[in-house]
């Protein structure tokens, strides 16, 4: 069964994947411009994505138990979601990208393999 969203929910969802998107890429810039210290902006990268899987899980739980929005179909949550994954990668490709950029060393130095959690050095 193919979930079909409606005219009007192809809009909204365009209208806010656009807002979010925005949020998101200014979140990158001033994270990206405001931070100096290298593992500092590894631990909120680490945070956020621990966050983000929080949330989308919870998402998830909300439409299987057919929580829903105000005014939100189950097909207009379900690709709120699955937009709101795809905006969160790009926002992370991002992050990762303007790191390696700024301090000239990739952000996993200071993150384990899993992207998430730390390495331990020294004083961390």
């Amino acid at each position: 069964m193919e979930n079909k969203l409606a005219p009007e929910e192809e809009n909204q969802l365009k209208n806010w994947i656009a807002q979010m998107e925005a949020g998101e890429m200014a979140q990158v810039r001033d994270l990206i411009n405001n931070c100096n210290i290298t593992f500092q902006f590894a631990k909120t990268h680490s945070i956020y994505l621990t966050d983000w899987e929080k949330t989308k899980q919870q998402m998830e739980n909300n439409l299987n138990n057919g929580i829903l929005p105000p005014n939100v179909s189950a097909n207009l949550f379900r690709a709120i979601i699955d937009a709101s994954e795809e905006v969160m990668q790009r926002k992370l490709k991002k992050v990762r990208k303007g790191f390696e950029k700024k301090f000239g060393e990739s952000i996993y130095n200071y993150l384990g393999p899993d992207g998430k959690t730390k390495k331990l050095f020294g004083l961390f």
